[in-house]
């Protein structure tokens, strides 16, 4: 016995100074010893519920709402039936939508969601492998929290909403990438679809560019439906803005004008092209790319919309495109202007840059053009001897 205890004195002296190592850490970093004694209890004993319900509650004391909702999922995947965890996770998403939920989401998400996978072959291994991404995709058309439902553009309010996440594997967890704000019941279908056209041109982005707008700001990107103004589309900042919805459209239409709106989002600014309806390229580039790269992985049936249908019409662009700038030296007279002419020569190079070169090449042209101009892609494309002499 007397063996015995001295192990289990040791045991715990040793747990101890390992709590207040944590709580050491946890402390210098504006977290109290006592939370970081629960976080490592938890982890040191996963399956003690009653310990997992103490740091839930310490974590909403604190505000950190994230971190308590992880905690109750963790307990619902041991006990379905927990009434207490299921009740808290449910106050919990009432107050405001987490920017990011645990991996137990999927298997118990405190509401209706849908998981998708994409495979894009941007950075395929040498085997040809895909990179596949998962997406997490709310369905019951939630109310819109405090500071979700005003579009400060436009200056009015959208009170549903449906949200859009991506699995973070180098994190653990489901990050927030996109949020679809509605009005009417009769949009809720149309809200999903735009959701999932956004966040697998996200994913398209990402894959082969490295882009994700949302890093800079911390927020994800808004698609905001409106049932007002002339059938047509908008981008401001992080927002997509569907004008007219309830206006019929074409399948490809719809594909066409969320990958230019999401072109101007994701891609950095190209303009000047103040005679043309649109002063900047991005948008434009958007739409000749992101459903290329889309189709070129195999379109799942997940997404709504004809991509293929659309890209059929994109791909023809293209080749005008190509045959405007040629094969020769490139004309930089020709990129002084302010007219379509122009900024068809520069959407010209691009398309050939990203034929030629591939996606990466363009995307470390495009991250050169801090001064968003034609003028400086070139200089940019000259930089990193991607111009065709």
């Amino acid at each position: 016995m007397r063996r015995f205890g001295l192990a289990f004195l040791a045991a715990a002296c040793l747990w101890h100074a390992a709590a207040l190592c944590v709580a050491g850490d946890r402390a210098s970093a504006g977290t109290s010893g006592e939370l970081a004694e629960l976080e490592w209890l938890v982890a040191y004993a996963p399956e003690r519920l009653a310990l997992r319900r103490q740091l839930a509650a310490a974590y909403e004391e604190r505000g950190l709402l994230e971190e308590a909702v992880a905690q109750h999922l963790a307990i619902l995947v041991r006990a379905p039936g927990d009434e207490a965890a299921r009740g808290r996770v449910d106050a919990l998403v009432a107050q405001r939508m987490p920017a990011w939920l645990p991996k137990a989401a999927e298997e118990v998400a405190p509401f209706a969601c849908a998981a998708f996978e994409l495979a894009l072959r941007g950075t395929a291994d040498a085997d040809g492998t895909a990179n596949t991404y998962r997406l997490l995709v709310t369905r019951e058309g939630f109310a819109a929290r405090e500071g979700e439902r005003w579009d400060e553009v436009h200056q009015k309010a959208l009170p549903r909403i449906d949200y859009g996440y991506v699995w973070e594997g180098g994190r653990e967890r489901w990050v927030m990438k996109a949020r679809a704000h509605w009005a009417d019941a009769g949009d809720s279908e149309l809200a999903q679809k735009a959701l999932r056209t956004t966040l697998a041109f996200y994913c398209v982005a990402r894959e082969y560019l490295g882009f994700d707008p949302t890093v800079p700001w911390g927020e994800p990107v808004d698609v905001w439906l409106g049932n007002r103004g002339r059938p047509g589309a908008r981008a401001v900042g992080l927002s997509l803005y569907l004008y007219s919805v309830k206006t019929p459209r074409e399948p490809a239409e719809w594909v066409r004008q969320v990958a230019h709106e999401y072109g101007h989002v994701a891609l950095p600014g190209i303009g000047g092209f103040t005679e043309t309806d649109d002063p900047w390229a991005d948008g434009h580039l958007g739409e000749l790319l992101f459903p290329k790269w889309l189709a070129e992985s195999g379109v799942p049936g997940w997404i709504p919309w004809s991509v293929a249908s659309w890209e059929t019409e994109a791909g023809q662009e293209r080749e005008r495109l190509l045959r405007t700038v040629g094969e020769g030296q490139i004309d930089e007279e020709r990129l002084k202007g302010k007219d379509e002419a122009a900024r068809d020569y520069l959407l010209g190079l691009a398309v050939r840059l990203e034929a030629e070169r591939g996606p990466k090449e363009l995307a470390a042209v495009l991250s050169r053009c801090a001064q968003g101009s034609a003028e400086q892609f070139l200089q940019a494309a000259k930089e990193a001897g991607s111009a065709v002499e």
